[in-house]
């Protein structure tokens, strides 16, 4: 109910992707569909992402 949905854990991944780029190139921080990303929000992201590997969602009914 409260966690995030497939579009959000999927734009988690392409922030954390996005980060880890730039980070590969030098920046500290990076553009992401139109707005500022760095380490602190791919750290969110990463977390989120964890979560719902460690709890994934139950089958649909």
């Amino acid at each position: 109910m409260f966690s995030p949905g497939p579009d959000e854990l999927a734009r988690a991944a392409r922030l954390v992707a996005a980060v880890e780029d730039g980070q590969g190139r030098g920046a500290g921080a990076v553009t992401f569909e139109g707005e500022m990303a760095d380490e602190a929000m791919a750290a969110t992201a990463r977390l989120s992402l964890e979560q719902r590997a460690a709890y994934p969602a139950p089958p649909s009914a």
